[in-house]
């Protein structure tokens, strides 16, 4: 069965027809997808229904994942490969090839990323892909976390003394006892409203350390709405954390 654009959808999937099949199944498994098809069911059918569900189904593969312990992307990094990397919360095209470089690399041009892995890197392309877009991620998240950081920091004296871009398991931010700031490097993965909650949340414990009534207060000061993104992140911080969490 041939289907076209597999790469919009971010997860292993994978076509059967069936002769016993009476409607359109989806299962969901942490290594992937299997769409079940009557005999009587166009792929294009099957695929309108995917990207309807596409939400749901991401969430749904997100635990199934979780549940086996397999952090789901690094396992279909292969060269060939054309996966998908939601960046700034937008499924964005990944492009895997084999490099001429010694070292990998990765590239965002032109709307999509190519991910280049050296010769040698080739037979742990999984680790080598995971510290490469870390990499990556981090340098751009820099940028854009600094440029938070001048918005808010002058206007209400809360100045961190750095700022580091890290690999956490489950949190999406921190704020030491010297003012250093942590944060989670899969803030690449969602919308830019987001990173800038996390930032000017962590920004805002540098005042106070606790989660009191005058902490949110202070947060509502800069980003009145954003109950908004604290809630994306509890609806979807759990999967980006299963499809890309750390994978030692």
């Amino acid at each position: 069965m041939t289907v076209h654009n597999l790469a919009e959808f971010p997860f292993p999937l994978r076509f059967r027809r069936s002769t016993r099949a009476k409607r359109l199944r989806v299962m969901v498994r942490a290594e992937g997808i299997e769409c079940v098809l009557p005999l009587a069911c166009n792929e294009r059918r099957a695929v309108a229904f995917l990207r309807q569900h596409r939400d749901w189904l991401l969430d749904k593969f997100g635990e199934a994942a979780a549940r086996a312990g397999v952090p789901r992307f690094w396992v279909g990094v292969e060269v060939g490969r054309e996966l998908t990397l939601p960046f700034q919360g937008r499924e964005t095209p990944l492009i895997i090839r084999e490099g001429k470089g010694r070292r990998s690399t990765l590239v965002f041009e032109e709307g999509q990323f190519r991910l280049h892995l050296s010769g040698g890197d080739l037979e742990e392309s999984a680790v080598v892909a995971e510290q490469t877009i870390f990499r990556w991620a981090g340098a751009w998240m820099r940028g854009e976390v600094q440029a938070a950081v001048q918005r808010y920091a002058d206007c209400c004296m809360l100045h961190p003394r750095l700022v580091r871009i890290k690999r956490m398991r489950t949190r999406w931010g921190s704020c030491g006892a010297r003012n250093d700031i942590n944060l989670n490097w899969l803030l690449t993965f969602a919308p830019p409203k987001v990173l800038e909650y996390v930032v000017v949340h962590e920004l805002c414990h540098i005042r106070h350390r606790d989660h009191s009534p005058r902490f949110w207060e202070l947060v509502a000061d800069h980003l009145p709405e954003y109950a908004r993104e604290r809630q994306w992140l509890k609806v979807h911080g759990g999967g980006l954390i299963a499809r890309f969490g750390a994978k030692r």
